[in-house]
């Protein structure tokens, strides 16, 4: 009896060991990865209640500084005005079909150029914004888990994620809070602008917790092979679910 009870006692001691610690063992598999990230994101709920989204942001490139402020709304609209001493100076959108843009106050609307379309159109599917990168898959977009890599001391978990259309970009998920803190692709920052491509890196930081859901308040673009900042984002504030006249993804 009491050789049953030492070995009652053992099993116990394991299960409550494996309930207590198992849930801390480093993750093996993507889905492991996506699970925990979109834990640290907020959860599944709070991140599909984002039905639409407002961010006032201020931008800063080499040459200039502007305003701007992003909306989008499910299943995936997205505009951006961007403003500067006050006025209007260009807006881009994507109406779920196809973009458009106008480049200043009174200038006519015209429809965007194929790739400007297509980097609107990724723009929307990162993580981050509307949707969770729990919610990818189902998207159309494949994730795959391409290993870890010590950037700058970080152990980063290394997700390869591919577009629908085929379009790749590398996320870097930080072990020690679960975010998506880099990303890399290679492209030109503004197509239309220097259709040069490069390898560029997002640079994700300030997160703040906005209706439930982990947001950057702060991020930087950075050429990865000079070395040259490219551009810097600074999120004034964030609205979740606001009321958008869906017009305003179609026309000025």
């Amino acid at each position: 009896m009491n050789g049953q009870r030492d070995l009652m006692g053992l099993v116990s001691v394991v299960v409550v060991a494996t309930a207590l610690f198992g849930s801390s063992s480093p993750p093996t598999t993507v889905d492991e990865v996506i699970e925990r990230h979109t834990k640290a994101m907020g959860g599944r709920a709070a991140i599909e209640a984002i039905q639409s989204i407002e961010i006032d942001l201020h931008i800063a490139d080499p040459k200039f500084e502007v305003d701007g402020t992003y909306f989008a709304a499910r299943p995936g609209k997205m505009r951006i005005d961007v403003n500067a001493g006050g006025e209007r100076v260009f807006t881009e959108a994507f109406d779920g079909q196809k973009g458009w843009q106008s480049e200043s106050k009174g200038a006519a609307q015209k429809v965007a150029t194929e790739k400007a379309t297509a980097a609107l159109r990724h723009g929307i599917e990162l993580s981050g914004k509307l949707f969770g990168l729990h919610e990818l898959k189902r998207r159309g977009h494949r994730i795959e888990l391409a290993g870890r890599e010590n950037i700058d001391g970080i152990q980063y978990y290394v997700l390869r994620l591919t577009l629908s259309d085929g379009y790749l970009m590398t996320l870097f998920v930080d072990p020690k809070n679960w975010l998506i803190t880099r990303r890399r692709d290679v492209g030109p920052l503004h197509v239309d602008v220097d259709p040069t491509p490069t390898t560029i890196e997002q640079r994700s930081s300030d997160f703040r917790t906005i209706g439930g859901v982990q947001f950057a308040f702060a991020s930087s673009e950075t050429d990865l092979q000079s070395g040259k900042v490219l551009e810097t984002t600074a999120v004034r504030s964030v609205k979740i679910n606001p009321a958008l006249a869906p017009t305003i993804f179609e026309r000025l």
